[in-house]
């Protein structure tokens, strides 16, 4: 089976870590994947182009995946989609954004040999419900997968996509995770002492993240002994989080790491807790369930894929995220010790038995043998 993966973004932010694991894990058992994405700027310092590279997949530069309408760059990647897809064989066309969708699917439909197309919905929410959604679902989708129950369920009564349509629980590596590593060594860097309660925080600093009402909620909690530890960064961090954390006179007690690389997962390791409250471009929440593979517990917004992921009561707290709540949601986690342990290691659990990779490329593989099989002409 020969698998083409369109995606139409060199970054490496929200979905393109799991699209690029998925590839990886579907290549190891025996799938013929091929992931083609548009080159990087050569002032960037980390891509999707660099990441594949670097564990052995070559990406293709065959197509331009231009974001913005432009009709030259859109034709000619018709025609070039339609050209590899008959000469290499192509019997699935994968892909993950709605430019890429209309792509694909237009030039599988086109193509004489018929390739397969599956759209996975990263957002793990409702696709809007427009006349494009409606061709792109009903005309141009073989398969449909999408992470969240909530989101499957919608488009499947807004599209028609029954028999079409599956739930494929996220995957991660989870050699990376290791619950029992020590967070001490983080601590220490940051000044934080050792009696601490840590909460931290994994987000890009974006308008939409609510930083106003998470840091308004921190200042209520009545903890005295806590710390906060934001890890990300973005474009508008000083007005989004920096400067409302000092005009609430947070300076000691939120520290902002910025971007860690290899010293994340030790940060993470430091937490007490997580705080999640707005999903971002991946709408599986990855943060929280890289928190849950360390065996931390979560307090999560009642927002998006959330409240499937966070079990209210057993893996963490799934609250109304107004500053009142994020407060409480703090003081009970940090007045009750065994309480979060427990929440943690039960989320380590759903970790493993949910979200592993290997899973998910199964679950994966068996929807590729499915449309397979459909010889039903959708057009």
């Amino acid at each position: 089976m020969r698998v083409l993966h369109l995606f139409g973004d060199w970054k490496w932010t929200g979905p393109a870590e799991p699209t690029l694991d998925l590839c990886l894990e579907l290549r190891a058992r025996g799938v013929d994947v091929l992931l083609a994405c548009p080159p990087a700027p050569p002032e960037a310092s980390t891509s999707l182009p660099v990441k594949a590279r670097e564990r052995g997949l070559e990406p293709r530069f065959d197509f331009r995946l231009s974001k913005a309408l432009n009709l030259r760059d859109n034709l000619a990647d018709l025609g070039r989609l339609r050209e590899v897809c008959e000469g290499e064989g192509i019997d699935i066309l994968h892909v993950h954004s709605s430019h890429d969708h209309i792509l694909g699917g237009l030039a599988a439909r086109r193509a004489r040999n018929r390739p397969r197309v599956v759209r996975t919905n990263q957002k793990a929410v409702p696709s809007w419900k427009t006349p494009g959604a409606w061709v792109l679902y009903s005309k141009l989708t073989d398969g449909y997968l999408t992470y969240s129950r909530a989101a499957l369920e919608a488009d499947i009564a807004a599209f028609g996509l029954g028999g079409r349509a599956w739930l494929i629980p996220p995957g991660m590596r989870l050699d990376r995770f290791d619950p029992s590593l020590s967070g001490a060594g983080m601590r220490e860097r940051f000044g934080i002492p050792p009696d601490a309660f840590v909460l931290g925080v994994v987000a890009r600093m974006q308008r939409h993240r609510r930083f106003d009402i998470l840091l308004e909620g921190v200042k209520r909690a009545r903890v005295p002994n806590l710390r906060v530890l934001v890890v990300g960064r973005g474009t508008h961090m000083q007005s989004v989080a920096i400067e409302p954390a000092r005009r609430l006179g947070l300076e000691a007690t939120v520290t902002f790491t910025g971007y860690l690389g290899e010293n994340y997962l030790p940060t993470v390791a430091a937490f007490d807790a997580l705080l999640f409250l707005v999903p971002g471009s991946d709408g599986t929440c990855r943060a929280i369930r890289e928190a849950m593979a360390m065996g931390k517990p979560v307090i999560g917004a009642r927002r998006g894929m959330i409240p499937e992921i966070v079990e209210d009561g057993r893996i963490g707290l799934v609250i109304d995220d107004t500053a009142g709540n994020i407060a409480g949601a703090i003081e009970r986690l940090a007045q009750e010790p065994e309480a979060r342990r427990e929440m943690g290691r039960l989320g380590r659990e759903k970790t493993v038995a949910e979200y592993d990779i290997r899973r998910q490329a199964l679950a994966v593989l068996e929807v590729y043998r499915a449309v397979t099989n459909n010889s039903q002409n959708l057009l």
